[in-house]
């Protein structure tokens, strides 16, 4: 196999985060239906300096290494279920890998239906090889190289656990765009609606219209950052909400921020970006 070498996103939605020092790479072509990106965060802070991101739920999840704290990275499993924060003290020398809704079932073997809370350590995910990743990453240096440790080790995850582009990867993109109730899609498929339903469950972590519900908000909250003079309204109608008051209602359910708060919230952070 010839090696890939992990390809740098440009990063213009996320020039908030640029006082973090962050960075995203492209996977391996292979492993793309099951990983949306590697992130890096990568920063000297003064010890007693706290940074802080706001992180909302959109039916993915992340496998964090934290680089700062020991000889070995400390490695934590996370799956957001509601809106939290993303706590950064003293230096700051981190790799993520983002999963698209349903990746980490594939890669990892994690049933997201069993999860109990949001965060988990590496040893509670019961991943026979995680440690040799650790000790391979601790002896890497550069960023390239352990960019492709990670990608070199998923590679081998996702032969383990024979990973599928299956029915959730496939359904997702129709998913996210359609205006037909989630019942109509699904007379469409070879599964009932429950069956449907429990398959999202175990997969993702959440009911086929609740990723729908998420995306679109995902979408909204990517507008409203992208187009801050653009009308609420018009803003509201292209992330899919034809009713202004349930976009306002689900919005500020998920964020705890009206749109026009999280508007003024973005705004803020534009022209002071170390605010969190």
């Amino acid at each position: 196999m010839v090696p890939y070498h992990p390809q740098s996103i440009a990063n213009a939605p996320f020039n908030s985060l640029q006082h973090l020092g962050f960075q995203r790479f492209m996977p391996h072509p292979r492993l793309r239906p099951w990983v949306q990106c590697y992130w890096i965060a990568q920063r000297d802070q003064p010890s007693n300096q706290s940074l802080s991101e706001t992180v909302y739920p959109d039916a993915g999840s992340s496998l964090g290494l934290d680089f700062a704290g020991s000889e070995l990275p400390d490695i934590r499993f996370n799956a957001t279920k509601t809106a939290g924060k993303m706590v950064f003290t003293g230096s700051i020398h981190r790799i993520g890998i983002r999963f698209h809704p349903g990746g980490a079932f594939q890669l990892l073997g994690v049933e997201m239906s069993a999860l109990d809370q949001d965060e988990f350590s590496a040893d509670a995910l019961a991943l026979p090889d995680i440690e040799q990743l650790q000790y391979q990453l601790a002896e890497a240096s550069e960023i390239s190289r352990r960019l492709t440790l990670i990608d070199t080790w998923l590679l081998k995850r996702a032969n383990i656990t024979q990973a599928a582009n299956g029915l959730v990867q496939q359904l997702l993109p129709r998913l996210m765009l359609a205006q037909e109730p989630i019942a109509d899609l699904s007379s469409q498929l070879p599964i009932s609606l429950r069956q449907l339903e429990r398959k999202f469950q175990v997969e993702v972590g959440f009911s086929p219209a609740q990723v729908k519900q998420l995306h679109r908000i995902k979408l909204a909250r990517a507008l409203i950052s992208q187009r801050p003079d653009q009308p609420l309204v018009q803003i509201g109608l292209d992330a899919g909400f034809y009713d202004q008051a349930h976009f306002i209602r689900q919005f500020q359910k998920l964020t705890k921020l009206t749109p026009n708060q999280y508007r003024l919230k973005k705004m803020s952070q534009k022209y002071n970006p170390m605010s969190s």
